[in-house]
Formats: C-alpha cells, sequence, structure tokens
C-alpha cells in the first residue's frame, strides 16, 4: 500500500460528506480522531492498525501500523502521529519532541523484560519498538516549512487531504533497526473499539459518520455571525460534551424531517463502577440534546449483561450494542427508544451559512 521509500500519491476514502446539501453540522468531521479512523481503515487493508496505543507513562501515540506487505520477510511496525492545521500552528516544537521519543522508545521502556528473543537473544533496552516513525499532516503543510534543523526527526511525511480523500507520501530509505514484533492488543485504547465501529458504518456509501462532535441542550446552542457556539458551563465537560460517533444516512438529512434517524453512539471498552459514574454523567446530556432521535451505548461482547441491566433501570430510552473485534461482529442488544430532534444546526460542511431547524 506504502513503499518501503518512495514519493506518490494514493487515494482512499474522504471523511468530509459528499454532497452540496446542507446537512446537521455534528455530522460534518472537523477534529482529528475522524482523520484518524479513515486512515487506520485504509491501512488496516494492507496489515494491522491500532489506535492510540499506550505507551510508557500516560503517553499514546495516534496510530501503529504493522505492515504485511513489505518487499522484506518480516513485516515494519510504523509509529503515527497525526497532526491537524490548528495543531501545527500552536507547537510544532511539541511534534518533534514527539517524533524522538517514538524512535528511541524500546522494549524495556514499555516492559519490565531485560531481554528479548528474536533472530537472537537481544538486551530490550536496545530493541526498538518502531522500525519507522511517520507524520500525517492534515491539510497541506510542507514538512520543509517547520522550524527544525535540516535532518527532520521522522522517517515518513504525509498529506492527507480530508474532503478529497488523497494521501501524497514522502517515506525515507531508514537503516535497519534491532526491533521485535510485539502485542499491541492489550495497549489499544477505547478507541480501537470506536474505530472498529467507524469502519462498520463508513462500508456504506450513503452512511454519515463523524467521530467526537461536540454537543449541548438546545437552549446551549448559539449562533453568532453565522457560526455555531455554545454557552459556556462550569463543572466536568461544562455544558458541551463530544460524541465518540454520530451515524446517520444521506437520505435521512437531506432535507432534515421530525422523524429522521440520527444515532449518538457513546464507546466503552470495559464497565467497571467508574464506566457507570461517567456515563451518569454523559448519558443524560445524549437524552437531552435534541441532536438525537437515538442514542445507544456501545460494549464489548462479554460485557453486555451489566450495562443491560444499568440501562433497563437507569436509561430505557438508550440502546445496546455488543462489538466482537475477535469475530468483527456488531449485535444489536436493545433497541433505543426514538427521542425529539430539537433546534438542529445545519449548514454545508465544513460549517458555512449555518442556521437551526426543527
Amino acid at each position: 500500500m506504502l513503499p518501503e521509500s518512495g514519493t506518490g500519491a494514493i487515494q482512499i476514502t474522504p471523511i468530509y460528506p459528499q454532497t452540496r446539501s446542507p446537512i446537521p453540522l455534528q455530522l460534518c468531521p472537523s477534529d482529528e480522531a475522524n482523520s484518524k479512523y479513515q486512515l487506520a481503515s485504509a491501512l488496516n487493508t494492507a496489515g494491522e492498525c491500532y489506535c492510540e496505543v499506550s505507551l510508557n507513562g500516560r503517553k499514546q501515540i495516534d496510530l501503529v501500523w504493522i505492515d504485511h506487505e513489505g518487499s522484506t520477510d518480516s513485516s515494519r511496525t510504523v509509529g503515527i502521529e497525526i497532526k491537524t492545521a490548528s495543531e501545527f500552528d500552536q507547537a510544532t516544537h511539541k511534534l518533534e519532541s514527539q517524533v524522538e521519543d517514538y524512535h528511541s522508545l524500546t522494549v524495556g521502556d514499555l516492559t519490565n523484560a531485560t531481554a528479548v528473543a528474536g533472530d537472537s537473544i537481544m538486551r530490550a533496552d536496545e530493541t526498538y519498538v518502531f522500525d519507522e516513525v511517520w507524520v500525517v499532516a492534515v491539510g497541506d503543510q510542507d514538512r520543509w516549512e517547520l522550524p527544525w534543523r535540516e535532518d527532520t526527526p521522522e522517517d515518513g511525511w504525509l498529506n492527507y487531504n480530508p474532503v478529497t480523500g488523497q494521501l501524497t507520501y514522502e517515506i525515507d530509505a531508514t537503516p535497519c533497526r534491532d526491533t521485535i514484533p510485539f502485542d499491541f492488543d492489550q495497549r489499544a485504547t477505547e478507541a480501537q473499539y470506536t474505530a472498529f465501529l467507524w469502519n462498520r458504518y463508513q462500508s456504506s456509501s450513503e452512511t454519515l459518520v463523524a467521530a467526537e462532535s461536540w454537543f449541548s441542550k438546545p437552549r446551549d446552542r448559539l449562533l453568532k455571525q453565522g457560526n455555531l457556539k455554545y454557552r459556556k458551563g462550569k463543572g466536568q465537560g461544562g455544558k458541551t460534551k463530544q460524541a465518540d460517533l454520530i451515524v446517520s444516512k444521506s437520505s435521512e438529512v437531506d432535507p432534515l424531517r421530525d422523524n429522521s434517524t440520527i444515532r449518538g453512539v457513546e464507546v466503552k471498552s470495559s464497565f467497571t463502577a467508574n464506566t457507570r459514574d461517567r456515563l451518569n454523567d454523559q448519558l443524560p446530556l445524549y437524552r437531552d440534546s435534541g441532536l438525537f432521535s437515538e442514542v445507544y451505548l456501545a460494549v464489548q461482547d462479554d460485557d453486555r449483561q451489566a450495562p443491560t441491566s444499568f440501562l433497563e433501570t437507569s436509561y430505557p430510552q438508550v440502546g445496546l450494542l455488543a462489538m466482537d473485534l475477535v469475530d468483527q461482529e456488531v449485535s444489536l442488544i436493545r433497541q433505543a427508544k426514538p427521542l425529539e430532534l430539537k433546534r438542529i444546526p445545519v449548514g454545508r460542511c465544513p460549517g458555512s451559512n449555518t442556521e437551526f431547524q426543527l
């Protein structure tokens, strides 16, 4: 899919809906998460891709791609950091530091092992986790315009156009490093489950999917000079939160109707007492936002029993999905009850000529 070195371009799916008609703004993708899930979906066709992998301490890397299509006998492991245009404007020095940290990351940093067995016995603190580290710039950020030294720290620079879906790449020929296959399954976070659902929903050309869109109660949505704003609030999350996924279809929102179907999905990779506390903070706003005609909680298939009881008791309007990443299946455990749509911000992606409907 992507060479070991060289320059070029490939076509993947754009994240912006291919429609010129106004649609609900929560279905207009606008941040790093949407590009991350789209890239993960594309990279999964040529290997294994993991989202938001936990590293040492609280650090995470956006994507880890294990490429099985390389010309060598063994696969290559690529760490990928994604940045939007606004993130480049804020702190390019942070990106340089991140790339250098990923480059120097060893098996010894992530485990208690002192030695690892590959083709030979190697010291864990001299065996690297990544063969290469790439940067994906969402937009047209030029690699050589960054205020870095002449020898940039990343091994590859990719530009992703979220409107057209074009992915251009400039991948350097890198010297071989001592690496070993690493088990990333246990280090993938909740985002891995969200990426799985994203991929399932995106398989239909008519489906509209957006990740981490902001939402609020109807009264807290405002228009200022044609732009959507939210009233500021105190406390955890204030008066706004972000939905893990929002899903609909073009035919459901063009035009928008009282009975249009727009689903909000909250994804959880575990179901503990802490998860219940978080859901008690999140689900009431999902339910009362007026942005979703249906709200679903998505959990691991093994966890379905406890969430079912929880929803029946506390949130009877909320439906339940069970995800099985091994068999790549999603099961409907509990049907959501319909909710009223209210004060929906509608405009043309990425957010022009906004007005409220319903």
